[in-house]
């Protein structure tokens, strides 16, 4: 198991950890023309390299989102960046069927759900190291960022962040907002009396702490969605129940901490951000089948990127472009929906549980910052790795296009209701 998964530990570690960014020993190495080829080596030694090539309508999704970003540029000005991006996303592409090839039993996904673990929790120990830094210096000799006013009300006088992809606080903390569902899911009856203690009493308040660390108030959200998310599925929660949850969101809303919840702060953050997504909508409008170009968001606006997943995929690809992203992520969820009805090991269904809402976290997390990185498509290669064993994987039907596409106009709709009201 450790062998055929090795190549998976050393890309999140190369990811996370990111020592070729810091470490002097490997600094500037380029450490995916090691890892990718022996990923592929280990891969055919097992006999698995035919899985590579067996694509799911999930997959399919994903190869036309490429294809339509290709066509985004022909139909535009492409940007600058165009090459850089094209790489990402076919290598992204490469990266959901390695994973998938290479995940391929509930033990399978279950060690990579400690790996994240591990490997999140030892930069969670940097942030908590960085945060009591007399010099305010992390171990890659980076610095705090910047911090709101509003959010120093709430004790908030530091903010961590990493390097790499993870060099912003909102962005960093989503790697513990990936990991916390994996924690959560050992504080169930399922396990031992030992793993429900390790993950109460230390990888829990480890990992509630880092991202308290990184001062983001989309963490915070995701962190609330997150913990809620395991709540609902651990309890039989009714309708009344969660009619209950939803009015103490309202109310949290109103009067939670402006930090949190306002749309207006001293720094302009948030403001900020609305405006974008304003601008983000505009541009569905001026071409609604194929956006304005991927990677043209910026040089449009002249000042900031959406800061919002959904919309800067529309934006940049039109709702045509919107449709195949959300459909990679409902196939995703129609995969582990399926498995979780489908088995009766109860292990098997908090780990699930745990990917399922890992997901979940991260959508949250995308709707305050841009998030499409590898860590995405990780996530949701996980998902399609799922259908490897289960006995009736979800066969997606015309029923299944119109939900997509319900989502894709109901999304739009409501950032439009959104833009109207504010």
């Amino acid at each position: 198991m450790l062998f055929r998964l090795l190549p998976l530990w050393l890309w999140l570690i190369a990811l996370f950890v990111a020592p070729q960014l810091w470490v002097k020993a490997i600094l500037n190495w380029s450490v995916d023309l090691f890892i990718y080829p022996f990923w592929l080596f280990v891969i055919g030694i097992r006999g698995q390299l035919g899985t590579l090539f067996k694509l799911s309508l999930q997959d399919k999704f994903f190869l036309l989102m490429i294809l339509w970003m290709i066509l985004s540029w022909v139909t535009n000005s492409p940007p600058t960046t165009v090459t850089v991006i094209l790489v990402n996303y076919v290598k992204w592409f490469v990266l959901f069927r390695l994973v998938v090839a290479s995940v391929d039993s509930a033990a399978a996904l279950r060690h990579v759900g400690i790996a994240v673990i591990l490997v999140a929790g030892f930069v969670a120990i940097e942030a908590i190291e960085h945060m009591r830094s007399p010099l305010g210096i992390g171990w890659a000799g980076q610095s705090f960022s910047w911090v709101d006013p509003s959010a120093q009300e709430l004790g908030i006088d530091a903010r961590t962040r990493w390097v790499g992809i993870f060099d912003g606080p909102g962005v960093f903390c989503v790697m513990f907002t990936i990991a916390l569902p994996f924690v959560l899911q050992y504080l169930a009856s399922a396990y031992p009396l030992w793993k429900r203690l390790l993950s109460l009493v230390v990888l829990s308040p480890l990992f509630l702490y880092a991202i308290y660390s990184t001062g983001s108030r989309g963490g915070f959200l995701a962190t609330l969605a997150v913990c809620g998310s395991w709540v609902v599925s651990r309890y039989k929660i009714s309708f009344n129940k969660l009619l209950l949850m939803g009015i103490g969101g309202a109310v949290f809303m109103v009067l939670g901490p402006a930090y949190l919840t306002s749309t207006t702060d001293s720094s302009r953050s948030a403001q900020n951000r609305v405006n974008m997504w304003i601008e983000g909508l505009e541009m569905v409008q001026f071409n609604p089948i194929f956006g304005i170009g991927k990677g043209n968001f910026g040089p449009y606006t002249g000042r900031l990127i959406a800061h919002n997943s959904g919309i800067e995929v529309m934006g940049e690809m039109g709702m045509v472009g919107l449709f195949l992203w959300v459909g990679i992520i409902y196939l995703g969820l129609c995969n582990i929906a399926t498995r979780f009805l489908e088995t009766d090991d109860k292990r098997e269904r908090e780990l699930l549980i745990a990917l399922g809402i890992a997901i979940l976290g991260y959508l949250v997390s995308s709707l305050f910052v841009t998030l499409e990185y590898e860590t995405w498509y990780f996530l949701l290669a996980l998902s399609a790795a799922v259908t490897r064993w289960t006995n009736k994987p979800h066969i997606p039907g015309r029923k299944d296009l119109i939900v997509i596409g319900a989502i894709s106009v109901g999304y739009f709709s409501l950032i439009k209701a959104f833009a109207i009201m504010y």
